[in-house]
């Protein structure tokens, strides 16, 4: 089971999800992240931040899903960042197996995703 929830803060977008993302979860985050990506106000929106800090498995439908949405992002002009949690963390530790980590904008924190930091892979 997985939740989304959306608040739109200004130019960006904040997503905070829970729960696991797996083949059943992925497409719900699929068309959560669409729907901010391409909303009829989001010649506005600057950004997406994308809180996976209380994902508790993050699959590979779940790791395909971040990777369309970073393009999709990136071709409609908007930064995609994605916070997550420590090393030992499900996320991190996906990330790290496939590898993606060095190619998605990533972050500690939402704070430090929303104050334009660089974003700094998991380790």
């Amino acid at each position: 089971m997985v939740t989304i929830t959306p608040v739109r803060t200004g130019p960006v977008s904040v997503l905070t999800v829970s729960g696991e993302i797996d083949l059943v979860s992925g497409p719900l985050l699929r068309t959560a992240l669409d729907e901010v990506i391409d909303a009829p106000d989001s010649s506005a929106l600057t950004g997406v931040v994308l809180d996976l800090t209380a994902v508790t498995f993050l699959g590979s439908a779940g790791l395909a899903v971040l990777v369309d949405a970073h393009e999709h992002a990136t071709q409609r002009g908007i930064a995609l960042k994605i916070v997550i949690d420590g090393p030992g963390s499900p996320v991190a530790r996906a990330f790290q197996a496939a590898a993606i980590h060095e190619h998605l904008d990533v972050h500690s924190s939402v704070g430090d995703a929303l104050l334009g930091g660089e974003g700094r892979p998991a380790s």
